[in-house]
């Protein structure tokens, strides 16, 4: 089928002819069953495959990330019938997965057996809410509008016939943004709309992508130097300038008139609460995103409990070095004081890159082998944020390394940013963080579905497939205490810069459930912030902001962090002299982002491997057991 006229086809008003689309796509599946005769095992990866070649068409933009350039000339589908179709996709795979035995599987093939099932029914379970979130597909914090630069610079225009794909997904992207408005009608309509915080900034930052000339937008800058590169006619080269041009003015245009709808129509139609409590069903919606993200059991008065605790526990860990300087003021006092300091501010965005740059490969990179065996030979890349965000991020790259990952880092104002809390960041977004978590998923023996992780659309939450960010983000948060473990932190400065992060990282648990589950206003969780961390009031804001739009995201970090630290306790405390960290490691990624219940069942087999017991341990995960208790042990300092 062409891929460009699925697209338009798929363009059709909600609710049209809608049994006919659903049976279409039942019957194309079904033809597509796996045969029988062939192994478990082999049926097992031939659904998983057939899945993310779906998933490969059916999100062409993201696919386009992972290196792969089969559908550069088409854009997703943000129609209404495509919230139904995808639906019954999925509960076709569910169907055919479920045939499928498990008595014939390796240990590796049951873990990816167990994933995709998870992943499958995520979406379906959670098609309930597929008129909340999903209705609303661009915020201030992500959208075609945050870095147009990447989405241009991740295609190929190495022939004629790569310029035409792309040509053909410009051409196609006022289709999709006016669907957007679709979808913000429907979310006004149906009172599941955002609250205003999490859209006031988006017309400004549309604003700064409507050139007055098409030829100076970054949507147009591929046919400038990089065509004249082409071995191609000079006829063809004005053909494709004139067609780019229009395009990209067109493109400009739809995107003109989302600001223009956000601005004058969805704006005044936003909710009154803060948090989603007060959307139709809110409480129910609400503990669906923190099951999402947190993939375990755990309700929201247990994550806010957990919060709490860890509040006071990082609060004396801070205390400690305050005493030890004698000062006697709040924590919040102290941080302060701190970042007053001249001697903890840099004065270029050179300087600071090259420090980032510095911390990576002098610092960590040659202490990781204390800890890691078999490390992808893969680097990572430091480079300005194209955008006014957080202090950094992680950008994936690909498997082959024809892209590196890349360390975005916040370089608008360099003299603001605390170098003593600069190592804590890189540990989280680098090595051994997000960027390592990443390479050894890209390099392990596992389907692409499990190796490539969309890691975008936290707006359609939780109708959406999960990408485990108790995984992802607690191991993130995990390195940062690994610092420790390496002697990566040089001294008590940085140890406070580490300690800032982790309990803003606690302070999360508590004011995300405060503003969804029990009624908090902005200004509350403002207040219990500033008087926790080190931020300041305008980071604290952005952050609550992020919260508002995100429910239960930023419950994952610690969550999925103490998770971790305490199946490494159980490992150390069941093994002994045969405890291995690096071996540990190598079970936490080699297997990719899976939700925690299987974390910890992955562990307990590696446990029963290493001790010589020949019974295979469930580890409870399969058993409904909550993997992250609020009494969670807490894991000692290791000399090493």
């Amino acid at each position: 089928m062409d891929t460009r006229s699925r697209s338009m086809k798929n363009i059709v008003p909600y609710g049209y002819e809608m049994s006919a689309v659903l049976v279409a796509v039942v019957v194309m599946a079904t033809q597509l069953a796996p045969s029988a005769g062939g192994s478990a095992g082999d049926d097992l990866r031939s659904l998983e495959a057939e899945f993310y070649r779906w998933r490969e068409m059916d999100a062409p933009e993201f696919t386009t990330e992972t290196g792969v350039h089969t559908y550069d000339n088409t854009v997703e589908d943000f129609s209404m019938v495509s919230l139904e179709t995808r639906k019954a996709k999925v509960d076709d795979f569910i169907s055919r997965l479920s045939i499928i035995s498990t008595n014939g599987l390796t240990t590796s093939e049951k873990y990816s057996y167990e994933v995709f099932n998870d992943t499958l029914f995520m979406v379906s379970s959670n098609h309930i809410w597929r008129f909340y979130g999903p209705l609303n597909p661009i915020n201030f914090l992500e959208g075609d509008q945050i870095d147009p630069t990447y989405s241009v610079r991740i295609l190929k225009y190495e022939t004629k016939e790569d310029y035409e794909k792309y040509l053909s997904r410009l051409q196609l992207w006022p289709t999709k943004f006016d669907q957007y408005i679709t979808r913000f009608k429907e979310a006004t309509k149906n009172g599941h709309a955002y609250h205003r915080v999490s859209v006031n900034k988006l017309p400004g930052q549309i604003q700064q992508l409507l050139v007055a000339n098409p030829e100076t937008s970054a949507y147009y800058k591929p046919f400038t130097i990089d065509l004249d590169k082409l071995t191609i006619s000079t006829s063809d080269k004005a053909d494709l300038r004139t067609r780019g041009r229009q395009a990209v003015l067109n493109m400009l245009q739809a995107f003109k008139r989302v600001k223009d709808y956000i601005e004058q129509d969805y704006m005044s139609q936003t909710r009154a609460t803060y948090g989603v409590l007060g959307l139709p069903k809110g409480i129910d919606l609400y503990r669906a995103c923190l099951k999402w993200h947190i993939s375990v059991d755990l309700t929201p008065e247990e994550v806010h409990e957990k919060g709490r605790e860890e509040v006071v526990r990082i609060s004396s860990e801070i205390q400690t070095i305050m005493r030890k300087r004698n000062y006697t003021g709040t924590v919040a006092e102290f941080y302060k004081q701190l970042k007053e300091q001249p001697q903890f501010h840099l004065n270029s965005a050179d300087e600071l890159l090259k420090k980032y740059q510095y911390m990576i490969y002098d610092r960590i990179y040659p202490q990781l082998s204390k800890a890691f065996k078999n490390i992808p030979n893969l680097n990572v890349s430091v480079e300005a944020m194209p955008n006014d965000g957080p202090g950094g991020m992680y950008v994936s790259g690909t498997a082959d390394g024809s892209r590196q990952g890349v360390f975005q880092v916040n370089l608008k104002r360099p003299n603001e940013t605390n170098t003593f809390s600069m190592m804590a960041l890189t540990l989280h977004e680098t090595v051994p963080g997000h960027h390592l978590q990443s390479v050894y998923a890209l390099t392990a023996s596992l389907p692409d579905f499990q190796r490539n992780i969309e890691y975008e659309k936290y707006f359609a939450v939780p109708y959406h497939f999960p990408f485990y960010t108790a995984y992802t983000e607690g191991w993130g948060l995990y390195a940062e205490s690994l610092g420790e473990y390496l002697g990566i932190y040089k001294d008590d400065d940085e140890l406070l810069g580490r300690y800032g992060e982790e309990i803003f990282r606690a302070c999360r648990l508590v004011v995300d459930t405060g503003i969804h589950y029990f009624g908090w206003t902005r200004l509350q969780a403002i207040t219990y912030m500033t008087d926790h961390t080190p931020m300041s009031r305008n980071e604290i804001e952005i952050e609550i902001d992020r919260y508002i739009t995100w429910p239960g995201q930023a419950c994952a970090y610690k969550i999925g962090e103490l998770k971790i630290k305490e199946l490494r306790k159980t490992a150390m405390d069941n093994l002994g002299s045969k405890f291995d960290i690096g071996d540990f490691h190598s079970q936490i990624l080699e297997n990719g982002p899976v939700p925690l219940n299987l974390l910890e069942k992955i562990v307990n087999n590696w446990i029963n491997e290493v001790s010589g017991n020949a019974a295979t341990s469930n580890g409870g995960g399969a058993t409904g057991h909550n993997p992250a208790v609020t009494n969670l042990p807490q894991l000692p300092n290791i000399v090493g």
